[in-house]
């Protein structure tokens, strides 16, 4: 299994063959650490490789390691983390989503974030560090904030969408299937404390109130035996959502958006609903 990393510091290629022991349980003399360059002194008998490779940009270094069949394999997040602790530096590497600009992060405390890394402006071979969720150790210029792409591309289950509207259904049904996979989505992310970390900006939740008054408009195109499916499942998930919401005419969304997006009057009732607890005051 490959695994590769990014990291900052001086003096990390001598101490990686320790660390490759102990996160691996092998001897110090069975692993092999080279440039990636480097052909003739390699220790081609090493149950675990690392190549490592300069960088420019903000982050100096890249890690390539690998751990031959027989030998007792490491979760990314866990190597991850230990070579944060043990170079005290933080340590970038991949995050499973579909956005390879979104990194995760292991930290030297032993915590984890994510930031994204882009390509150096230059062409050099190099990445900056453009923004991260929580400070990062060594970046104190990187902007901190939240990422509204990964909470909307995080995968949850929409059973009731699928039963009226296949996933495969006709062209003319796909709309709807997306209006209403994203009205369960938000119930879903209110019932689970707003996954993955427990935030949600008020923009995304009134981007979903338009989905649901969007739904309303499209619903009424569709034959008869096919809007009594739809509107049966919407009935639920209507009912959900007033569980997990409260009437305040609007006002807590309203206070968190510009003037031009926060008039409501004459919307309907969704509209002037909030859930339980805030997720965009969870900053």
């Amino acid at each position: 299994m490959m695994h590769i990393f990014m990291i900052n510091g001086s003096g990390v290629p001598e101490l990686i063959p320790g660390i490759l022991a102990e996160a691996f349980h092998v001897q110090v003399s069975e692993t092999d650490v080279s440039e990636s360059s480097e052909w003739e002194e390699r220790n081609w008998d090493a149950l675990v490789t690392c190549e490592y490779e300069p960088l420019d940009g903000d982050l100096r270094w890249s890690l390539s390691v690998y751990a031959a069949e027989g030998v007792q394999q490491q979760p990314e997040e866990q190597l991850a983390s230990l070579f944060a602790q043990r170079l005290t530096v933080p340590v970038f590497f991949a995050w499973n989503g579909p956005l390879p600009w979104i990194r995760q992060v292991a930290l030297p405390d032993g915590g984890l974030t994510l930031a994204r890394v882009v390509e150096t402006k230059d062409g050099s071979t190099g990445f900056c560090v453009d923004a991260a969720e929580s400070p990062v150790p060594g970046f104190p210029d990187v902007s901190v904030m939240r990422f509204p792409e990964v909470v909307r591309v995080l995968e949850l289950p929409t059973p009731l969408t699928d039963a009226a509207v296949p996933p495969h259904a006709s062209e003319a049904l796909a709309g709807i299937r997306g209006l209403l996979a994203a009205w369960e989505l938000l119930g879903l992310r209110m019932s689970s404390n707003w996954p993955p970390r427990g935030w949600y900006s008020a923009a995304l939740y009134r981007e979903d109130l338009d989905f649901r008054e969007q739904l309303d408009a499209a619903i009424k195109e569709l034959p008869l035996s096919e809007r009594e499916r739809v509107e049966s499942v919407l009935r639920e998930l209507d009912s959900r959502y007033r569980d997990l919401t409260v009437d305040d005419q609007g006002r807590a969304l309203s206070v968190s958006l510009t003037a031009e997006e926060s008039n409501f009057s004459g919307r309907p009732w969704y509209w002037h609903r909030r859930p339980l607890t805030l997720p965009w005051e969870q900053e």
